[in-house]
């Protein structure tokens, strides 16, 4: 992969980052504006705690993802960018378009989920 295509990448990555990182903040403000527990009822408690489960578990996914993004970035760094971590195969410039921080090529991907390692 030439330069200009690992700074293409690069800088998809980086905006996915950023915008992964708003999205954080909004939901990091929106948390500390919530609501107080004390004057709800039964049900407005248990519809404020199912929120609060969903929107951990939506920052728990934003937070690896930024994880995934910034393992990426290492990669272009390191030169290993665009390589499977599995079998060392190029993987698809397809597959990258659609995901650029892809660790696996196609057929490792389809092989790991097959056998429910993904």
């Amino acid at each position: 992969m030439n330069k200009k295509q690992l700074g293409q990448y690069k800088e998809i990555l980086l905006d996915k980052r950023m915008e992964l990182q708003t999205v954080l903040k909004k939901k990091s403000e929106m948390e500390k504006s919530g609501t107080s527990d004390e004057s709800m009822d039964t049900v407005d408690q248990a519809n404020s705690n199912y929120r609060t489960d969903f929107n951990l578990k939506r920052r728990e996914m934003v937070i690896q993802q930024v994880k995934e993004i910034d393992e990426a970035l290492e990669r272009i760094n390191s030169g290993e960018f665009g390589d499977c971590d599995n079998c060392g195969e190029q993987i698809p410039k397809g597959r990258l378009e659609v995901r650029p921080n892809a660790r696996f090529c196609t057929l490792c991907k389809d092989e790991m989920e097959k056998r429910g390692a993904v």
